[in-house]
């Protein structure tokens, strides 16, 4: 009677790693067998290369918290932050979430393009001041008027007629008050000012003497009590 004993080449094991032997001997991987290779792979939700997840941020790695106040921002030497545009930024950087450094960088972008604006706006009016110089000195009346040296000086019939005037008042903290008006709204150099400041001048000048602190002499002093009752007869000499 025949061996019926099976031999190892017709042998099926069917395990969790199933391997199929054919008739013909060679095996055939069914299945998963390689444990190390599905222990690297994992359960499926990482692929290999990709970091299995975000490790918890450290303490030190967080951004500092939100002041209870903020601290005085720093600005540029020469500027001063409007006291009302802090206090009005303040709430609104904490509402915002930002930290004093957060804050501090908003502070230096609204100082920057600040202080530009002032520079263009002072510099458009000194050119302004510029432009209204030289139409005086050009001016077919006003540019007869200036100093020797081509200038309105102390020197300068101008000058010295509208100052000649306003002495004339006696008045040396108006005088003063006065010209500082001039000199801070660029009215000094204004021609249509100055002309027709100077026309005043004039004729508050012409014909009399105007000595630092004495009194106004001209050729229109009233005549004395017989002078006025008497016209005709000849003065005491």
């Amino acid at each position: 009677m025949a061996d019926e004993t099976p031999s190892s080449t017709d042998v099926t094991m069917t395990t969790p790693g199933t391997t199929t032997t054919p008739a013909d001997g060679s095996a055939t991987a069914t299945g998963h067998t390689n444990e190390g290779l599905a222990s690297a792979l994992g359960d499926g939700t990482t692929k290999p290369g990709e970091p299995a997840g975000d490790p918890a941020s450290k303490p030190e790695d967080k951004p500092p918290a939100v002041p209870e106040k903020y601290e005085a921002w720093t600005v540029p030497e020469g500027y001063e932050l409007d006291a009302g545009v802090a206090a009005e930024a303040a709430p609104i950087f904490k509402e915002l979430g930002l930290n004093q450094d957060q804050s501090q960088r908003l502070v230096d972008f609204y100082t920057k393009h600040a202080m530009a604006s002032s520079k263009e706006a002072l510099d458009a009016w000194q050119q302004q001041r510029n432009d209204w110089r030289s139409q005086m000195k050009s001016d077919a009346d006003l540019g007869k008027l200036t100093g020797k040296d081509g200038n309105f000086g102390p020197d300068s019939p101008l000058v010295s007629t509208i100052d000649r005037a306003l002495t004339g008042l006696q008045n040396p903290k108006l005088i003063s008050d006065f010209k500082d008006a001039m000199n801070l709204t660029g009215a000094g150099d204004n021609p249509a000012f100055v002309r027709v400041l100077h026309a005043l001048a004039k004729q508050v000048t012409e014909g009399t003497d105007y000595p630092a602190g004495g009194p106004v002499k001209g050729n229109s002093a009233r005549p004395s009590p017989g002078a006025a009752m008497y016209p005709h007869l000849p003065s005491g000499t």
